[in-house]
C-alpha cells in the first residue's frame, strides 16, 4: 500500500496499513496491525437482524451453572485476518460452553454460527475431508483461516512487526506491550505450521519494541543502561513509564507556563514577566497636535505654514478641493438631490405633455364637429334640389313652356 512521505515523517500518528486518506479504518486483506487490537469492540445495533445471541455455562457440564450471554455477527464474507480469527474464536468458545463434544454436533454448532461465503466453504472442506470428528473438524477450520487470509500471511505480518510497528499515540506503554503480546499470539493460528515455533521468541520481541520506541522513551533506556537480551518486559515498561511520567510533567509545566503569560504581575519578578503593549494612545493629549494636507497629523506645522504648499512665493497653492464626507450619510446628500431635481423635471413634461394632448384633443373634436356641419349643409342643398326638379317635373308642359321657360 503506498504510504505518503508525510506519514513515513510521524511514524506515531498514522495507523500503519489501516488507516486511510482520510484517518478512517479500511478493510482488506492484509496482515493485522496493532491498532486493530487496540480498537475498540464493535457495537452492534438493535436494528440490525444479523445478530445473533449465544449462551455460555460457566461450568460446561453443569446445567444449574451461571450463564453468560453474548452478542456475536456470524461469520459471513470477513476482509480482514482478525475477523476471521475473532469469529472463529467466539464458535469454539460457544462448543466449550455449551459441553458440546460429538464430532456431529460440533459440525452442526458450527453450522449455526456461520454463512454466506464462510459457511459455503465450510460444508465444501468438510465434505473433502470426510468423516465429521473433532480431529477433522480442526482441519477444516485450518482450511478456512488459509482461504480467507492472503497470501504469505506470515510473512507479511512478521515483516510489520519488525519494521513497521510503533507505539500508537495516545496509548501507554502497559496497553502497548500487553496488544503486541496479543499480536504475537495470533501467529499460532496462521497458516502453514498453525503451531506455537510461528510467534516471535520473548527475546526477539523484546529487542523489536526497544528499537520501535518513541526517542524519549530510547533516551530513557540508554540512560539507564538497558539491555534487551539480558532484560525482561518488566524492566522495560518500568522505565518506560518513567518517560512517560517525565513527558507529562513537561508538558504541565509549560502549559502552565503559558497560561501565566497574561496574568498580573507579581512584585518578586515583575521586571522579568511579560507585558502587553497598547496599540493605542493612552489619552488624546498624546496625539500630534498640528494637521497638514501635505503632511498629515504632525508635530511641528499646520496647512497654513506647510513649506511645501506655501512654495517660494509663500502663498497657498491652488490645490482641488477634495470631497470630504463627515458622515456615512453626507456622501449620499449629492446623489439624493439629483434624484429630486429629475423628478421635479419628470413631472414638468408630463404636465406639458398632458397639456399639449389636451389641446390636440380639443382640435380634433374642432374638426370633426366641422365636417358634421358641412356634410349636413350638402345633404340639405341636394335634398332641395331634388325637390324642385320633382315638383318642375309634376307640373304639366303647358305651365313649364308658359311660366318656367318664359
Amino acid at each position: 500500500m503506498k504510504v505518503s512521505a508525510k506519514h513515513a515523517k510521524t511514524p506515531r500518528t498514522h495507523k500503519g496499513f489501516s488507516k486511510g486518506k482520510n484517518g478512517d479504518m479500511v478493510s482488506y486483506l492484509g496482515p493485522i496491525t496493532i491498532e486493530e487490537i487496540l480498537a475498540d469492540a464493535p457495537q452492534f445495533s438493535k436494528y440490525d437482524t444479523t445478530i445473533r445471541e449465544m449462551t455460555l455455562r460457566t461450568e460446561p457440564t453443569n446445567e444449574n451453572s451461571p450463564v453468560i450471554k453474548q452478542k456475536f455477527k456470524p461469520l459471513d464474507n470477513p476482509t480482514r485476518v482478525l475477523e476471521v480469527l475473532q469469529g472463529l474464536a467466539v464458535i469454539k468458545a460457544g462448543v466449550i460452553g455449551n459441553n458440546v463434544t460429538t464430532g456431529p454436533l460440533m459440525y452442526a454448532y458450527w453450522k449455526g454460527c456461520l454463512t454466506g461465503t464462510a459457511l459455503r466453504k465450510f460444508e465444501e472442506f468438510a465434505a473433502a475431508i470426510g468423516t465429521e470428528t473433532a480431529a477433522h473438524l480442526i482441519a477444516v477450520e485450518q482450511q478456512l483461516v488459509k482461504f480467507f487470509a492472503p497470501r504469505e500471511v506470515l510473512a507479511q505480518q512478521t515483516r510489520y512487526m519488525r519494521h513497521k510497528m510503533r507505539k500508537p499515540y495516545g496509548h501507554s506503554t502497559r496497553q502497548y506491550v500487553g496488544a503486541v503480546n496479543t499480536l504475537n499470539s495470533k501467529f499460532t493460528s496462521l497458516p502453514p505450521a498453525y503451531n506455537d515455533t510461528q510467534a516471535i521468541k520473548d527475546t526477539e520481541l523484546l529487542d523489536v519494541l526497544a528499537s520501535q520506541a518513541p526517542q524519549s522513551h530510547k533516551d530513557m533506556l540508554t540512560d539507564q543502561g538497558f539491555d534487551p537480551l539480558t532484560e525482561n518486559v518488566d524492566k522495560f515498561i518500568e522505565l518506560c513509564e518513567r518517560a512517560e511520567t517525565k513527558e507529562d510533567i513537561s508538558n504541565r509545566s509549560t502549559s502552565h507556563k503559558k497560561s501565566q503569560r497574561f496574568t498580573e504581575p507579581d512584585s518578586s519578578d515583575s521586571e522579568h514577566d511579560y507585558k502587553k503593549k497598547s496599540k493605542r494612545p493612552t489619552s488624546r493629549t498624546s496625539r500630534s497636535p498640528y494637521y497638514c494636507k501635505e503632511h498629515g497629523r504632525n508635530i511641528t506645522h499646520d496647512t497654513k505654514d506647510c513649506k511645501v504648499i506655501l512654495g517660494a512665493s509663500g502663498q497657498l497653492k491652488p490645490t482641488k478641493e477634495k470631497q470630504v464626507y463627515k458622515d456615512y450619510q453626507s456622501k449620499y446628500k449629492k446623489k439624493s438631490r439629483d434624484l429630486h431635481i429629475l423628478q421635479l423635471e419628470t413631472e414638468n413634461e408630463k404636465a406639458k405633455w398632458k397639456k399639449a394632448y389636451k389641446k390636440l384633443e380639443k382640435a380634433k373634436k374642432a374638426n370633426s364637429s366641422k365636417e358634421g356641419e358641412t356634410s349636413t349643409k350638402n345633404n340639405e342643398s341636394s335634398s332641395d334640389k331634388e325637390d324642385s326638379s320633382s315638383a318642375s317635373a309634376s307640373l304639366s308642359p303647358w305651365f313649364q313652356s308658359t311660366f318656367i321657360v318664359g
